[in-house]
């Protein structure tokens, strides 16, 4: 009856869990960045025929903006699109469901990994419950990304693994379907599920278990699954992008080399250059310095991902402030207690910020999300440690210390809540990309008044937001689908819909262009240049810091 208390609870934490991360999802963050329309479009596409925004039947790489996204995203948003309609709900949907079942199965797989430990079932719970009070996990259930999906996977992976036996013969297999899956979900799988699957096959010895028949079996499932993602991304489309994102496509340029060399007295070519100075060293430093980001201060408590406001909030990092007490009060029980299976944990948390460290930015809490996970449960063993040394308190004090802290955990929460609700949308309606809805209702209720309407390229996809807010015709829009790839192979962009023109605005020039409707920018669309007569000011759309997002200039017949 116990154990099942304990599985009441962590439903209980996870339905509460789902619960406030549908809380306003449809309308914060205010506004949809680039991929949750090109996902919600593509479903929308695929459930009206079949077949994506280029017209490919069902396909398992979407090719978007030549960013080449996953399919499983696009799926499960395809009966959320179904039953919500086409809005910024139900593109989020998905990644709040699965946000929640994420949190309901950590309970499962931490209880799994230290079922030997006799609070296993308590740590369990305290890591849903810790997942669920979140920044990190949180900020990433709220926006249509597919970290969540991916950890649903492979936690009932691993789970499925650890579960698996010689009577259970069969758990080895769906083990290596979902593993399989994880390569259709997002990109960081391609390197963090080898290295998860390597874990497990070091650290359990559930491999001992496996007959030869068994080995092959699961190898020719995961092999099925993998084969065509891998071949699509190193010898198909999908390899440009990869070129663009890797670390190793920003060597150093010649000219600081040229300088290095200089101040050294030396030319780059020489032995010791190539030993202080080579480009093993640059890239060495430039990885390490990336990976070590990730558990700094700063990214953990403080400020989050630094690099890109869409991924974090003002004056708060990724983990619950608390975590920065209980953490090492985590890490000391583990190591000092000897409690088995901790490698596994160890071993998880080193490996989650290579895909980030590997890439060009220069911390990424996307790419390093999986860290959430070990984050949580290290936690959870600080927590649990704290709680049998204060148990041995006198009433009045124990209690009194667990109300303080449980007090301060719920204070740190609230205070990103607000940071989230109330603050987020403010100061980062811009990288948030607000002022597309607002200026494709105005250009749809506008349409038939003009010959052409020129929207600026300088924010980037203007014509996915036209398609997803108008709910263009899929088949319609299929028959003219071009996109201009990118010539280094980055993201590429459209230059017509109908009558829709997507380019920069050059005020200068297409001042003469008659009975045209223009939306760009405040310097693309000079206030001084709209001169009466010739033009006219229509409407301008600001941020909600104030400043000017677009502005809609008409010129005369």
């Amino acid at each position: 009856m116990k154990k099942d208390k304990f599985v009441i609870l962590a439903i209980l934490i996870a339905f509460f869990g789902f619960l406030l991360r549908l809380w306003q999802l449809g309308n914060v963050p205010l506004s949809l960045h680039w991929d949750e329309p090109s996902w919600g479009y593509n479903a929308y596409s695929i459930l009206k025929t079949g077949r994506d925004e280029y017209g490919n039947f069902m396909p398992l790489i979407f090719k978007a903006f030549g960013d080449y996204k996953s399919a499983i995203y696009v799926y499960l948003t395809v009966p959320a699109v179904a039953i919500f309609g086409l809005n910024e709900f139900a593109v989020r949907f998905p990644a709040a469901l699965f946000g929640a079942i994420s949190v309901f199965l950590s309970f499962f797989v931490v209880k799994e990994i230290f079922k030997e430990f006799r609070g296993s079932q308590l740590v369990a719970l305290l890591s849903t419950a810790i997942l669920t009070t979140s920044p990190w996990h949180f900020h990433y259930s709220r926006g249509a990304w597919e970290n969540n999906v991916l950890l649903v996977l492979i936690l009932t992976a691993i789970l499925l693994f650890l579960k698996a036996g010689k009577k259970k013969v069969y758990l080895f297999y769906l083990s290596a379907l979902f593993f399989g899956l994880c390569f259709y979900v997002y990109n960081s799988a391609k390197l963090l599920t080898p290295l998860i699957i390597l874990g497990l096959l070091l650290f359990f010895k559930q491999v001992k278990k496996m007959k030869p028949k068994t080995v092959l079996v699961s190898v020719t499932i995961l092999a099925f699954l993998v084969l065509p993602v891998f071949k699509f991304t190193f010898w198909g489309g999908a390899g440009g992008r990869l070129k663009i994102m890797s670390v190793f496509s920003y060597p150093r340029s010649a000219e600081e080399s040229g300088e290095m060399a200089r101040e050294a007295g030396t030319i780059p070519q020489s032995l010791e250059f190539r030993v202080f100075h080579g480009s093993f060293n640059y890239y060495v430093r430039g990885i390490l310095g990336r990976y070590l980001n990730h558990f700094s201060g700063r990214f953990l408590f403080f400020e989050g991902d630094w690099s890109n406001h869409r991924h974090s909030v003002p004056n708060a990092g990724v983990l619950n402030h608390l975590t920065i007490l209980f953490l090492p009060l985590g890490a000391y029980f583990l190591i000092n207690r000897k409690i088995k299976k901790q490698a596994f944990l160890w071993y998880w948390l080193i490996i989650s910020p290579l895909p980030a460290a590997l890439t060009r930015d220069v911390v990424q809490a996307t790419r390093s999300y999986f860290l959430v996970f070990p984050m949580a449960v290290i936690t959870a063993f600080g927590i649990y440690f704290a709680f049998q040394l204060v148990k041995k308190l006198p009433f009045v004090f124990k209690w009194g210390t667990i109300f303080l802290f449980g007090f301060g955990w719920l204070f740190s929460f609230t205070f990103y809540l607000d940071q989230f609700f109330v603050h987020a949308p403010i100061a980062y309606s811009e990288d948030w990309l607000y002022g597309y809805k607002e200026a494709v209702s105005f250009i749809e209720e506008k349409m038939d008044d003009y010959d052409q309407i020129v929207f600026t390229q300088k924010h980037g996809q203007p014509y996915i937001y036209y398609l997803f807010y108008t709910a263009y015709d899929p088949k319609k829009y299929q028959a003219q689908a071009r996109l201009i790839e990118h010539p280094e192979g980055d993201v590429g962009r459209v230059e017509r819909i109908d009558k829709i023109e997507f380019r920069e605005i050059y005020w200068p020039e297409d001042r003469f262009i008659k009975n045209s409707l223009f939306v760009g920018g405040p310097y693309e669309l000079p206030i001084k240049d709209i001169v009466k007569g010739q033009s006219n000011l229509l409407k301008e759309i600001d941020y909600l810091n104030g400043e000017i997002a677009f502005r809609v200039v008409e010129t005369v017949k």
